[in-house]
């Protein structure tokens, strides 16, 4: 239950939900470690359960049977990609009516072995075998774990929803330079995600010193889990004055209020959480061409999308940013992001998927 893409989304659609009295969702962690979201998903009053599965425990999953068994659930979704195969197969063969497997990320997360590839490929297979819907937050995720879905009518993209309201900004919020000891006049670039290789902070900490080296009124945030460990990377760089290392914050979007740029170029996704909630502050941003963002991106928006590896491409549109002040952005960018990842539509099109 720490904070990251699968965690937020189902929190938040939750959230969305807990005054529908139609439908009584239970939660199941696969981990035994309450984690960063622990407190917010307790005061929704929802059931939780803590209960590993592992890859393949046979007591764990005889325990999964009896506990979809015994609920007599209507749905069960998991959120797992391919390892919801054998989740999926269980609650087949325990009746459950509607069995969805939500594919949030772009690609495998793993280093592949012979043996690890072996049983990657057995249990996609139980996902497409055992499931009566594949869902998706990217076509580009479709694309790369069933080429040819767009023929079943069992696959379906459905687009990360937010409270857009949360995002909606109009003022800077000050107060928060001012705690981080970060001058008014700054011009502050923002990311905000977990310290994991698919983020790609390496790049980032170059672009950093870069821009630094040449504008000493340019500043740095990174917020996410663990990002606290790149201290040593950035004192070995030189720019440890001008790069604020904020670890897990539950007030991302006072940090987006404070900001200037969103800088996002991450090499793999399913679909960014956190881009989104930018472009819901109007903010300008440089984010990579990926192909899960390339999708959700309107035309007048994809030239602030770049290759995540080139550091001077991104030190250059940054600058140009900076420079044109009023670049016009704001209102293209929350208009777009307000009507096309609205939880009113994004949210109802997976409660129909769950009452299905």
């Amino acid at each position: 239950m720490n904070p990251g893409g699968i965690e937020t989304y189902l929190l938040r659609f939750l959230k969305f939900i807990k005054d529908d009295r139609s439908i009584e969702p239970y939660v199941l962690i696969r981990s035994l470690d309450q984690g960063k979201l622990f407190e917010q998903y307790k005061v929704l009053g929802i059931p939780l359960f803590f209960h590993p599965l592992g890859y393949f425990n046979l007591k764990n999953i005889f325990w999964f049977y009896d506990f979809v068994k015994r609920k007599k659930f209507d749905s069960v979704c998991d959120f797992n990609a391919n390892f919801a195969g054998i989740p999926m197969w269980l609650a087949k063969q325990a009746g459950i009516n509607n069995r969805i497997a939500f594919y949030r990320q772009g690609k495998d997360h793993f280093k592949v072995t012979f043996l690890r590839k072996l049983y990657n490929s057995l249990v996609k297979n139980l996902v497409f075998t055992s499931s009566t819907q594949i869902l998706s937050n990217s076509k580009a995720s479709l694309n790369f774990f069933f080429p040819g879905w767009q023929k079943s009518e069992r696959f379906k993209v459905i687009y990360n929803g937010m409270n857009v309201d949360d995002f909606h900004f109009h003022e800077k919020n000050l107060s928060i330079r001012a705690e981080l000891g970060i001058p008014l006049e700054a011009f502050v670039i923002c990311h905000s995600g977990r310290l994991d290789p698919a983020k790609n902070h390496k790049t980032m900490l170059k672009v950093a010193k870069q821009l630094i080296e040449r504008d000493k009124s340019i500043f740095f945030i990174f917020c996410g889990l663990s990002t606290e460990k790149l201290q040593d990377e950035v004192d070995s760089m030189g720019i440890m004055g001008n790069v604020k290392l904020l670890s897990f914050r539950n007030d991302v979007s006072e940090i987006l209020r404070t900001s200037n740029l969103f800088y996002f170029p991450s090499l793999t996704e399913g679909q960014p959480n956190s881009l989104i909630e930018a472009m819901l502050c109007g903010l300008p941003f440089v984010a990579s061409n990926i192909p899960p963002i390339v999708e959700i991106m309107p035309e007048s928006l994809m030239s602030y999308l770049i290759d995540p590896l080139d550091v001077e491409k991104s030190v250059r549109l940054i600058f140009e940013v900076q420079e044109k002040k009023d670049h016009g952005l704001t209102g293209i960018t929350q208009n777009w992001a307000r009507g096309y990842f609205s939880q009113d539509l994004r949210f109802k099109e997976f409660y129909n998927c769950l009452i299905n």
